[in-house]
């Protein structure tokens, strides 16, 4: 699937998980899933997946920003944890997080980038710097997984076994797209209404 469709199908899924009570609660949310639902893509070799998904990770990592921005400037609690926490702790985070992100983007297209090692690596990462956005950060980026399983192109899940996953019923740029961010939109907003009404 391209950009569109990881975007709102991973924001809808952690909104529904997590359901946040207040916008306090909402940030972490935002924050995570805006980094999860793209962070895969980091390693797109087709010429069109790459301009497509380098322009919304940009887009999502300013949305995860402002996110933060936002929790500081409200005392919503993220910059607390992080201000409360030991700084080699998050020093740490940041420095797995880089350096999963720098293998992953060498790594061939669902390779690395798509591996559960990488979910693993990449959500204890974020947990050791902003643990609030950990689980919104995993969901979307499991949904990006289960969302590219579908595809006819293999996931290697396993990484580094060679052997990946494919369900084969899509292509990835195609109709089924553009039908999951259509669902995904309608989806993520029916979310974040019942999560903040």
């Amino acid at each position: 699937m391209l950009a569109k469709a990881h975007i709102t199908v991973g924001m809808a899924a952690a909104f529904t998980v997590i359901m946040p009570e207040d916008a306090a609660e909402a940030l972490p949310v935002i924050a995570g899933a805006s980094l999860g639902c793209l962070i895969c893509d980091i390693d797109c070799d087709n010429a069109v997946e790459r301009t497509d998904s380098s322009h919304w990770r940009k887009v999502m990592a300013c949305i995860a920003a402002v996110s933060l921005a936002a929790d500081h400037l409200l005392d919503a609690g993220m910059w607390r944890t992080l201000a409360q926490s030991s700084p080699y702790v998050w020093a740490a985070g940041i420095a797995v997080f880089v350096l999963t992100c720098a293998f992953a983007s060498v790594s061939s297209h669902r390779g690395f980038s798509h591996s559960l090692a990488a979910l693993a690596l990449e959500t204890v990462s974020i947990h050791l710097v902003f643990p609030a956005a950990a689980a919104p950060f995993a969901i979307a980026f499991i949904t990006h997984l289960l969302l590219d399983i579908m595809n006819k192109r293999p996931v290697r899940l396993l990484y580094p076994v060679r052997k990946g996953f494919c369900l084969g019923w899509f292509y990835a740029d195609r109709l089924a797209d553009k039908v999951f961010a259509a669902a995904g939109s309608a989806w993520m907003l029916i979310a974040v209404i019942i999560s903040l009404r």
